[in-house]
């Protein structure tokens, strides 16, 4: 290295340790113990003596909160936010989003308000957060009524005068609809305040018309989108945690959050109210309703309500025939005692594809295909509309055979796809690797005891009973069916599922336990679980009409199909008997294949996953006597949501939808050494592997090329080699792109997109920011062993570039990345992609001309790191700097530097020169120079 390029290493060296200097100092994405946000609050009650003496009342908590996530956040995201230090909860129901969970004793409540929590002015645009601007999704949630004149919240020690009086935030005047209802001695209202400034009183059921109530409020409890304010229950070790599902405007426009409107996740640890009875902290005697103040025998009634300490044990679940103390219920997050308590953690929301709408996106490129990527397209959409030197696009969800079907038929630009197209192209279409991911399979469970299982063994052959129908579902279904008569009712009862998942609820009135929900298009996610199953030769054996070894056969409409082959999976052709007609009236009105009720694909990957994510049974058999037809023809319904504790529903996701919903994901099998035919009783003599990063990068050896289609595929048989460690539901996915017709706009716009999926520093940088690539995904670099797939993809940027007609083979040595990604640096790029002449047989051309360069051709290293590893596909909170745990000496230097690095800043371009060496020169952590 000469001396200049020394002298400018040590220039970024300086730059580099300068920056870090003025990190915070728990500046990176989490702490050492993986979690984002950390805060410690210490939690006490305090009673007012009538005397006016005032003393603490029991014990003090320190109550730490984390959560896992609080940046880059999307819709509908699940973060986890868990407590230590707090006050066991009494009366415990299991599910905390429910209407009963609200008076819990001592719960921790966990709510997303808008606003920011400052005792200032808000900053321009924001408003200060506060219980008004706190999302709750049942009227019981802000209305308190009673007969009593002094209810617990009236005796709140922290309380104004106001909050004291007799009815509080209620609308003046109250509107005439509430007229017919019963007045209430005292009452408390809690009005929600709108991001667009309109206020919902709150108020009685407002199925009687008293008040209005924002629209995305719900009394019913299976109907919508379930309500994401949770009553946490803390265990008898002070400890909880929950997952707590974020919203954005597109879910609740009345909350409004989004990346513009600053929203934040309140916890509020209940300990319960601190009480006043006498008055002593007020300015005026306590009222009446009547207006007459209260008499001592009132106040000394209050204060003996208002200091109960809880009726039930910690731990000691909820019984329905007796209630809960009111002064320590979770249904007064609200009240001042509470709410001085709490921890607020402001989120930061990534801008959506909505920012494109207005900055020209009408305009945008049109793309189309598989789900695989959806994540992957909203994290880049955003980038790529307001970044200048990029351009808008549109990402169309279709069957990957489908958008195929429209790039060779020249009425869609480009598609993307994990198939190559069958038959292949008419036309010359490059078909150009951009990642590698994969499907997962999803589970929402409960174990035997009502908690949430965390983890789940899989073998091709359970998969194979799901998908081909073969769980009758009904002891009737199954008496009517020699196929079906040995059957076992449904997973849940599957001695071959009980061997590998001991510890599980068994039941035999489980529908959703029979069925995996899959989608109901041709999509590559579900042809690619297909031939995993096809290829496992367990699997294979029983689908072929082999029992398994306690004697569960495959449904007789897939004996000896090839599932892979399969455009529609429900095969099935059973009617329910006249009986079950006459007995279930909606499916009497339209009889059809009870299996398939029981199959019900769902339209598209967001159905699913929603489904997953709330514990939703797809199954479609219920009987729905709430319609209004005047035709009396009842339809029939979804099961909808499991009650928590009973919950068992399996679906077909990608696993990017599950790191972003939180999903529970299985271990899928990759061996076995169990005799064939062989009962077993547990897991031993198999492995299973969870998707992760690591997991899917292992599998990627079994990627084969294809020199005819052009493109990279799974070999099941080398996947099986390929060890314990390789995941099996790995899929590549490419952008098929014409190389010839497009116009220059388009040719251009769809080489640029394919550059920076390939720059290390951007689309190859994995994280959680709009325009990197997000967790679920491996970029396409040496360390991910997709190197070869690299050098297509730059192949292919030439060919699409220059629209000659010319499809680069596979063989062909791949160009540098600035000879055909760097403007100020690529030449001319004539001749570049690869073949000329004639297209082949099979619609590509053969040959070889693009540009050399050596196979270890790298892209230039000049700005951000590229990704050296990928992140691990299972919803983790990152990792955190730690810069300022080294002490003031290294802050000391890291100043220095700075200072030095800001005297050299006259000079950007040697800046930017040293960089780029200095990237070169760094070897990274096994001592190779880095290589994206």
């Amino acid at each position: 290295m000469s001396r200049h390029a020394a002298g400018r290493v040590l220039l970024a060296v300086s730059l580099l340790l300068g920056a870090l200097a003025f990190l915070p100092v728990s500046g990176g994405p989490a702490d050492a113990d993986g979690w984002a946000f950390s805060k410690t609050v210490r939690v006490d009650r305090e009673h007012v003596d009538e005397d006016g003496t005032t003393a603490v009342a029991g014990s003090t908590y320190d109550v730490t909160v984390k959560v896992s996530r609080t940046k880059d956040l999307r819709g509908r995201q699940e973060v986890r936010v868990a407590w230590s230090g707090a006050r066991p909860t009494g009366g415990v129901v299991l599910d905390g989003t429910s209407v009963e969970a609200k008076d819990q004793e001592f719960p921790v409540v966990v709510l997303q308000c808008r606003g920011v929590d400052t005792s200032r002015t808000p900053p321009s645009g924001q408003e200060r957060l506060s219980p008004e601007t706190c999302w709750t999704q049942t009227s019981t949630e802000r209305y308190l009524a009673s007969s009593s004149q002094t209810p617990a919240w009236r005796v709140d020690a922290d309380e104004t005068d106001e909050h004291r009086a007799a009815i509080v935030g209620a609308p003046s005047p109250l509107p005439r609809e509430c007229s017919g209802l019963s007045v209430p001695v005292t009452a408390r209202w809690l009005p929600l305040r709108a991001a667009d400034g309109t206020v919902y009183p709150g108020g009685p059921d407002p199925a009687v018309g008293c008040v209005a109530s924002a629209p995305e409020s719900n009394d019913v409890g299976d109907v919508g989108l379930p309500s994401n304010t949770v009553y946490g229950r803390t265990g008898t070790d002070g400890r909880g945690e929950v997952e707590f599902p974020l919203w954005t405007r597109s879910e609740n426009a009345t909350l409004g959050c989004s990346a513009t409107v600053a929203c934040s996740l309140v916890v509020v640890p209940v300990a319960g109210l601190s009480c006043d009875a006498w008055g002593h902290r007020l300015d005026a005697p306590q009222l009446q309703s009547s207006g007459a103040p209260l008499t001592e025998a009132q106040k000394r009634s209050a204060d003996a309500s208002c200091r109960k300490n809880g009726s039930y044990a910690p731990g000691e679940p909820r019984d329905a025939t007796h209630g809960t103390d009111a002064a320590v219920r979770g249904s007064l997050w609200w009240s001042a005692s509470n709410w001085k308590h709490r921890v607020s953690v402001p989120l930061s929301f990534a801008p959506t594809g909505e920012s494109c709408s207005a900055t020209g996106g009408d305009a945008s490129l049109e793309l189309g295909g598989s789900v695989l990527v959806n994540e992957l397209t909203a994290s880049w959409r955003p980038t790529f509309c307001t970044t200048r030197s990029l351009f808008p696009f549109a990402h169309v969800q279709q069957a990957d055979f489908f958008a195929l079907d429209q790039v060779d038929g020249g009425t869609l630009s480009a598609a993307f796809a994990s198939e190559p197209k069958e038959g292949g192209f008419r036309r010359p279409v490059v078909p150009a690797p951009l990642t590698v991911s994969g499907f997962a399979i999803a589970f929402s469970i409960d174990d035997a005891q009502g908690r949430r299982q965390e983890t789940l063994r899989l073998t091709p052959r359970l998969l194979a009973k799901l998908v081909t129908q073969s769980y009758p579902t009904t002891s009737w279904l199954r008496a009517d069916r020699d196929d079906l008569a040995k059957n076992p009712l449904n997973l849940s009862v599957d001695p071959e599922f009980v061997a590998l998942n001991p510890g599980l609820r068994s039941d035999t009135d489980l529908s959703s336990a029979a069925t995996i929900q899959l989608l109901s298009e041709r999509a590559d996610l579900v042809r690619a679980l297909a031939s995993w199953i096809d290829a496992d030769p367990e699997a294979r054996v029983w689908i072929d009409g082999t029992p398994d070894p306690w004697g569960m056969q495959v449904n007789r409409e897939y004996r000896g199909v090839r599932l892979a082959s399969l455009d529609d999976f429900l095969r099935d052709r059973y009617e329910a008997p006249d009986w079950y007609k006459a007995a279930n009236k909606c499916y009497g009105n339209s009889p059809s294949p009870y299996l398939n009720l029981v199959a019900n694909p769902q339209p598209n990957l967001g159905a699913v996953t929603f489904n997953l994510q709330y514990a939703s049974s797809a199954v479609l058999t219920a009987c729905n006597f709430l319609t209004e037809d005047p035709l009396g023809s009842l339809p029939l319904r979804k099961e909808g949501r499991e009650p928590v504790g009973k919950r068992f529903v399996i679906g077909l996701v990608s696993l990017a939808s599950a790191d972003r919903y939180n999903l529970r994901t299985a271990d899928l099998q990759t061996s076995s050494s169990v005799p064939r035919g062989s009962v077993f009783t547990s897991p031993q003599g198999r492995t299973f592997v969870r998707a992760s990063s690591a997991s899917l990068a292992a599998a990627t050896s079994a990627l084969v090329p294809d020199e005819r289609t052009r493109t990279w595929s799974v070999d099941q048989a080398r996947l099986r080699r390929a060890g314990a460690a390789a995941y099996p539901g790995v899929m590549p996915v490419y952008l098929a792109a014409p190389v010839k017709g497009l116009t220059t706009t388009a040719a251009q716009q769809l080489a640029d997109l394919l550059c920076y999926a390939v720059d290390p520093r951007r689309g190859l940088r994995t994280g959680t920011a709009n325009g990197q690539l997000p967790p679920g995904y491996l970029g396409l670099s040496a360390a991910n062993g997709l190197r070869a797939q690299r050098s297509y993809t730059l192949n292919a940027v030439s060919a699409v570039r220059n629209q000659s007609g010319s499809v680069p083979a596979l063989d062909v040595a791949a160009p540098s990345y600035d000879a055909v990604c760097n403007p100020a640096v690529r030449p001319t790029d004539a001749g570049a992609g690869g073949s000329s002449g004639g297209a082949g047989t099979d619609g590509f051309a053969a040959g070889g001309g693009a540009p050399v360069a050596p196979d270890d051709a790298e892209a230039p290293r000049a700005a951000a790191a590229p990704t050296s590893a990928p992140v691990d596909v299972v919803l983790t909170a990152g990792q955190s700097s730690r810069v300022g745990a080294l002490g003031a000496p290294l802050l000391l230097a890291l100043a220095l530097g700075a200072g030095l690095g800001g005297s050299l800043l006259r000079w950007p371009h040697h800046v930017r020169t040293a960089l780029r060496e200095a990237r070169t020169l760094w070897p990274d952590a096994g001592g190779r120079h880095r290589e994206p």
